[in-house]
Parts: structure tokens; C-alpha cells; sequence
């Protein structure tokens, strides 16, 4: 692992091969339920080398790669511990038989060779081993490995049944062709389906990105201008967006020919944010010492830019104070 940077082998030294790491407990709790010791083998090299464009902050990907593995476990133990995989769970209990109670079994953590929507668990009798693969993309919502999980337990003992999740968008997209057919609908049962759905686990803070990139690339953005204040203020999530707007009107705004300096007659300084260093959330506009000016500055250029030009949507005013939103990811 002489190849990798200092921080991922600081990374694995301190939260993967560290005994107060998070996974050894999985893998110890599953040994104590099963019988047998799934114990996982990470290729780092391989790893970081396939997926290393996704993780810009390199002290995520460590983290990233544990919770994932973490989460597989997690998913394995529940069904272990439900009676509706009775039969299941005696399936795989007569393919672990093939060795000694108390034997360990490997789960090879790789990256896929193909592209694919998230990580994928599948099991090769003839290598005798369980293959956790990692595709070529940035990581995944919690609840989205905890659906694919169960799916690929699911098909884990019959591969020759398996569905893929290309297959799945298919069937999917059949399904949206499909004319509606009308049928008794029992609305308490609807309306929990629908909250089971829409149900989702928080990441890790682990995972989670630095501020200077997580609020990039995290809609939506909040953007709010005031201009009942002195001096006039704008604020926003993402700091590409009110940097933007702050060169705009520094390159274009008035110059003040009685300036010795030659400034404009406004000043347009961007403001560091007090929760996280290195980030600007904040904007003030307002005249310079020499310049006087009675009342409140015209915000209409700047909503006018806001709206028009970065594309976010007004969704609260009250005559002084704008809140927008924007769904959309901006660069």
C-alpha cells in the first residue's frame, strides 16, 4: 500500500485495521449470530486508484468504503435475525457448512470492472467467497445501499434468477408504459407504504464531505438578500453563486470621479463564513466612507441577477427581505 497517499494509510490504519474501527464489531456481531466469519479483504490500491476522482477530500474515502462494508453487514445480520428468511438463512447456513463451525469465509472488497448505479454483493461457489464491488461513482444515499443490499441477498443463492439494476431500470421504465388499470385502493395502507418509502438513514458524519465542497454540491441552495440593513446583505449556501455575483458587480459597478482612488462608489466585499473556515456565504454592499447616500440602496439589479441570471426561485418576501431556493446543481 506504499502507493497510496499518507492519508488514506493513516485512514485505514485508524479506521479500518484499528480494533475500535467500526466494522471489526459488525464482523464480530455476524461471527456470534452465524457461526461462521465473513471477514472482509480489502484491495486498497485498486480501490483509490478506480475511485479516487470521487472523493476530492481524500479523508472521505476511507470512511466512505467502511460504512459501505458496515452497512452490508448490518443488512446481512437483519435478515439472519428475521424469521420471514427462515428458509433463507438455512440455504446459506448448508453453503457455509462446507467448512468447520467457527471457519472464516472472505468477503473481497474490489472495484467493478463494468459500470453500475452502487455497490453490488454477489457470491462465487466455485471461489468460495463473497464479493462486495465497488463501481467507478461517487458514493450513494444510505438508503439506497440498504434497498440494493436486500436485493442482492436476495439473489445472493440463486444467481441464475438474478436481476441486475439495469434490468430493474427496464422493467421500471416498462411499468411507466403500462396503462393504469383502476383498482380498490385502502388509503391507510397507501399512505404507510408511502412513509416507508420516503424513509431515509442520515450518513455518517465521517463521510460527509468538507463545507467547501458538501454545499456545492447539495441543493437545495438558500440564497437571502436584506436590504433593510446597513450595509446591504446577501448570504447563500453556495459560494460559486454569490462569488459570481460579487465579480459582476465589482467589474461593472459605477466608478466615483471625486475618488482620488478611483473606486466605485460602492463597496462589494465578500464575508467568510462564521460556521466553517475557508467558506463565503455572505456578500455586503455598500458606499464607500466618502460617498454619502440617504436611505436604502436600490436592490433591483441584484434580485434582477438572482432570478435572471443564477436562476433561483423566489419563495418568501416582505418588501425587504428575499429568500430564494435553486434545486438545481450549479459548478
Amino acid at each position: 500500500m506504499s502507493d497510496l497517499p499518507l492519508k488514506i494509510r493513516a485512514d485505514i490504519r485508524d479506521r479500518w485495521d484499528s480494533t475500535k474501527a467500526p466494522i471489526h464489531e459488525v464482523v464480530e456481531s455476524l461471527s456470534k449470530t452465524l457461526g461462521f466469519k465473513i471477514e472482509p479483504q480489502v484491495q486498497w490500491s485498486t480501490l483509490y486508484s478506480t475511485m479516487k476522482d470521487h472523493f476530492p477530500d481524500k479523508s472521505t474515502f476511507v470512511p466512505a468504503v467502511s460504512c459501505t462494508v458496515v452497512a452490508f453487514y448490518e443488512r446481512l445480520s437483519s435478515r439472519l435475525e428475521s424469521e420471514s428468511h427462515s428458509e433463507w438463512t438455512e440455504r446459506l447456513l448448508e453453503v457455509l457448512a462446507k467448512k468447520p463451525p467457527g471457519s472464516s469465509w472472505p468477503l473481497r472488497v474490489e472495484a467493478s470492472s463494468t459500470p453500475g448505479p452502487r455497490p453490488r454483493v454477489t457470491w462465487k461457489a466455485d471461489v468460495g467467497a463473497f464479493y462486495l464491488k465497488f463501481p467507478d461513482r461517487e458514493p450513494v444515499l444510505q438508503a439506497t445501499l440498504d434497498a440494493g443490499f436486500d436485493r442482492d441477498l436476495d439473489d445472493l443463492l440463486s444467481p441464475a434468477t438474478a436481476v441486475n439494476d439495469d434490468e430493474w431500470a427496464n422493467i421500471t421504465e416498462l411499468e411507466a408504459h403500462t396503462p393504469e388499470i383502476p383498482q380498490t385502493v385502502n388509503v391507510s395502507s397507501q399512505i404507510a407504504v408511502q412513509s416507508k418509502s420516503s424513509t431515509e438513514r442520515l450518513p455518517n458524519v465521517d463521510v460527509l464531505p468538507r463545507p467547501s465542497e458538501l454545499f456545492k454540491t447539495s441543493a437545495p441552495y438558500i440564497l437571502i438578500v436584506d436590504a433593510s440593513t446597513k450595509p446591504f446583505t446577501v448570504q447563500c449556501s453556495h459560494q460559486p453563486s454569490i462569488e459570481l455575483l460579487a465579480s459582476y458587480f465589482k467589474k461593472w459597478g459605477k466608478t466615483n470621479p471625486n475618488d482620488i482612488m478611483k473606486r466605485n462608489y460602492l463597496q462589494v466585499e465578500l464575508i467568510e463564513s462564521a460556521f466553517c473556515f475557508g467558506v463565503i456565504d455572505g456578500l455586503t454592499i455598500e458606499p464607500y466612507s466618502n460617498y454619502r447616500t440617504d436611505g436604502i440602496l436600490n436592490p433591483a439589479l441584484v434580485l434582477a441577477f438572482i432570478e435572471g441570471t443564477l436562476g433561483y426561485k423566489r419563495v418568501h418576501t416582505d418588501g425587504f427581505r428575499w429568500v430564494y431556493t435553486s434545486e438545481i446543481i450549479m459548478k
